[in-house]
C-alpha cells in the first residue's frame, strides 16, 4: 500500500458504455490528474456491445479476424494488442507524476496485478503472474505478435492454467500514467477459444469479485479513497 498518496478517487461506472465514451472518459481522467497532483483515479467499467479496441501503436491495417469485422472498433490510448471487450470488466488506473509508482512505471503492473490475484484467491481462484508460473511459453521466434492481446504473452500477465485472464497496458504522458486492464470473466461467443475465469474455474465467485474489485485496485495505489458520484459531463463532451 502506498502511504504517500492519501486519497484515490474511485468511479464505478455502472452504465455500460460504447467504445468512444469509454475511451473519452479515460482520456479525461489522464488529463485531469495533472490538475489534482495529490490524487489518483480508479475506474471500473463495462461495454454496451462487443467492441474491439486497438492498441495505440498497433497497425490498424493488420488483418482482422473475420469474426470481429462487425464489431465497433476504436483506438485506445494505451499500447498492446487488440482486445475484444465482451464478457469482461475493464479498469483504468491513473496516477500523477508525483506518485511513487510513477518513478518505475512497470512496478504499477506488478502492484495492480498482485492485488487482483489476492482478490481472485478470496473468490475461489488460484492464479499467478506468468513469470511465476511453472511453465513459461518460449518465444517462437516468428517476430510477429498475434493481433489479439489475449493471445500474446508477457511476464506480467495474470494466468490461470496457462491461460491469460488479465492483461494490462500503459500510456505515459508527461510523467502521468494511464494503465488499462481487462479481466476476462467468460469467453466471448465470437472467440470461444479464449477462456475466461469462470470457464476455467467452477469455484469462481463472480459476484464478490465484481463487488470488491474497485477497492482492491485502490490498495495497489493509495491508502484511502472516496467514491465519485458520476462521470463528469465534461468527459463526454
Amino acid at each position: 500500500m502506498v502511504s504517500a498518496l492519501p486519497l484515490c478517487d474511485v468511479l464505478i461506472d455502472r452504465a455500460p458504455r460504447n467504445g468512444q465514451q469509454n475511451m473519452a472518459i479515460d482520456e479525461w481522467l489522464l488529463q485531469h490528474v495533472s490538475d489534482v497532483p495529490d490524487r489518483s483515479f480508479i475506474r471500473v467499467y463495462s461495454w454496451c456491445e462487443p467492441t474491439v479496441t486497438l492498441g495505440y501503436f498497433q497497425d490498424g491495417a493488420q488483418e482482422l479476424d473475420p469474426r470481429l469485422v462487425k464489431c465497433p472498433r476504436i483506438r485506445r490510448l494505451t499500447g498492446g494488442g487488440a482486445i475484444l471487450h465482451d464478457h469482461e470488466l475493464t479498469y483504468s488506473c491513473v496516477i500523477p507524476q508525483t506518485h511513487p509508482l510513477a518513478r518505475t512505471p512497470t512496478s504499477l503492473y506488478a502492484s495492480v496485478h498482485r492485488a487482483i490475484i489476492v482478490l481472485l484467491a478470496r473468490c475461489g481462484v488460484e492464479c499467478c503472474m506468468r513469470q511465476e508460473a511453472a511453465e513459461v511459453p518460449r518465444d517462437t521466434g516468428t517476430g510477429t505478435d498475434p493481433f489479439l492481446c489475449f493471445l500474446r504473452s508477457d511476464p506480467r500477465d495474470v494466468v490461470l492454467a496457462q491461460h491469460k485472464i488479465i492483461g494490462s497496458a500503459q500510456r505515459r504522458r508527461r510523467g502521468r500514467i494511464l494503465q488499462h486492464g481487462s479481466v476476462l470473466l467468460r469467453a466471448s461467443g465470437l472467440t470461444p477459444e479464449i477462456p475466461g475465469v469462470a470457464d476455467l474455474s467452477a469455484n469462481f465467485n463472480i459476484d464478490d469479485f465484481e463487488r470488491f474489485l474497485p477497492e482492491t485496485l485502490v490498495t495497489a495505489v493509495a491508502a484511502d479513497f472516496r467514491l465519485m458520484s458520476d462521470v463528469p459531463e465534461i468527459a463526454l463532451d
